[in-house]
């Protein structure tokens, strides 16, 4: 006897009871109900075998048949194996499972769902299809792109020579892939001197600088999207704001009046605008819609710090800071702090180095901490309230809190071209001769030991994070 949905209240008025209110009891079955249900409601497709349960808390006297119907996002024959639509449950049982064999294939694919649900019941003249009709169940991919999860270094390589490139190394250090970019797209020299990269959802933007380009990849994947080679001389750094990209350009180095920050169109790949700013725009960061770029003076000096509207994309102030600041960042509390070299002796003018606060409330220095005659510090790097640099062969670390310098290092004795740090690791690239092949060197900060050291090609220039891919 088949029993459809608008029946329920009459049929279960016989039978409701009223038990203890906890809740254990919203896990029970109803009583004259049958209803389906899996003790898991995510699985990963190697997983294997999932049990679909159907149960009722009060046995038949015949056996009942049940009808599904299957639908949602997965495949059946390719996400799992087909079921066939009905099982029976046994006279005086009170449940019974369907297996559900999940197939493990090879394809990188998003997550899917699968939607059982019961249609109708025959057999068990009691009983109805309860309020827990339908189990939806998410099946997670567990295969990964092959440069997901790990850390992406990339390398200047030798002005002239074509031989920049891009390492990845795992997240556990056994694997390292020099040359990604080269193996995938199949290519030889294709880059002079990479300068940095940025990343915006899935895409990977590599900036070239003696090839006047900013290459675009799949960041998981590393195969070529698209080449941005109009509108860029002399790009630098890049950053992503309100929707677009926002690279840093010299323009002619013996020009002191050309520079700009291009404005590039996500979508289409191209530049759309200029931002004309002071001399020597280099590394930038992004809080909300405001962009704050270092002047560190291209080829010669500079002691500024350009905030941009990317609503409006024009400059609103600057911000004087010491002089070349080299690099910059945001703290966990949204202060600005900007670290500047000053002048090294060879210029004929040396100048003090010194570290400077911001707030980004209102663009005013909070706080200045200078440094003491001949110091130079760079490659300056925060995680959360903690702030870390580099300088004489030593990293130095202090709280956005202190009032005063750090006076001595807490790992000594290294040799990096720059570093950056997350999840309580330092990471470094040490450049070596710059003509051979430079190393990765990772350090745990809670004991400041040498975890690893890798070797990856020549003169490593800038890391960064791959985490994993949203699917």
């Amino acid at each position: 006897m088949k029993f459809k949905h608008f029946f329920i209240t009459a049929a279960l008025a016989s039978f409701v009871f009223v038990g203890c209110d906890n809740d254990d009891d919203d896990d029970q079955p109803v009583i004259g109900a049958l209803e389906v249900s899996t003790a898991t409601d995510t699985n990963e497709e190697g997983v294997g075998t999932v049990e679909i349960n159907f149960s009722t808390a009060m046995a038949m006297d015949t056996d009942v048949t049940i009808s599904y119907e299957v639908t949602g996002t997965a495949t059946s024959g390719e996400d799992y194996e087909a079921l066939p639509g009905s099982i029976v449950l046994p006279a005086g049982d009170l449940s019974i499972a369907q297996s559900l064999t999940l197939i493990d294939d090879e394809e990188i694919e998003s997550s899917e769902t699968l939607v059982l649900t019961i249609k109708t019941i025959t057999g068990g003249e009691d009983l109805v299809i309860g309020v827990k009709d339908a189990v939806t169940l998410t099946i997670t991919d567990n295969d990964s792109y092959p440069y997901e999860n790990g850390i992406i270094v990339t390398h200047e390589g030798n002005f002239f020579q074509g031989n920049a490139s891009v390492s990845f190394v795992s997240n556990d250090y056994a694997t390292v892939q020099n040359d990604v970019y080269a193996t995938v797209n199949d290519v030889d020299s294709w880059a002079d001197n990479i300068q940095s990269m940025a990343f915006n959802g899935e895409f990977g933007y590599i900036v070239v600088n003696n090839s006047q380009k900013v290459e675009v990849v799949n960041r998981y994947t590393f195969e070529s999207v698209a080449t941005i080679d109009t509108e860029l001389l002399n790009p630098r750094y890049m950053a992503i704001a309100n929707g677009k990209g926002y690279v840093t350009n010299w323009g002619d180095g013996s020009d002191t009046e050309d520079d700009y920050v291009a404005v590039i169109d996500l979508d289409e790949n191209t530049v759309v605008s200029k931002i004309p700013v002071a001399e020597g725009p280099e590394r930038l960061v992004v809080k909300e819609n405001t962009i704050y770029v270092a002047m560190q003076g291209g080829y010669n000096q500079n002691n500024i710090v350009t905030v941009i509207d990317a609503t409006t994309n024009t400059v609103t102030t600057t911000v004087t800071v010491g002089d070349r600041p080299n690099s910059i960042q945001l703290d966990a509390e949204g202060n600005l702090w900007v670290l500047s070299g000053g002048n090294p002796a060879w210029t004929g003018n040396e100048t003090l180095a010194q570290l400077d606060k911001i707030n980004t409330a209102d663009n005013t220095v909070a706080d200045t901490f200078d440094f003491a005659a001949t110091e130079h510090p760079g490659a300056l790097v925060v995680e959360g309230s903690s702030l870390y640099y580099y300088m004489s062969s030593s990293v130095y670390a202090m709280e956005a809190s202190s009032a005063a310098l750090p006076e001595t290092g807490i790992i000594t004795g290294l040799s990096f071209y720059d570093m950056a740090v997350n999840d309580g690791k330092l990471y470094g690239v040490d450049a070596k001769d710059y003509t051979s092949n430079g190393s990765l060197e990772i350090y745990d900060l809670s004991d400041y030991s040498l975890l690893v050291s890798k070797e990856v090609s020549i003169i490593p220039g800038e890391i960064y994070f791959n985490g994993t891919a949203e699917r």
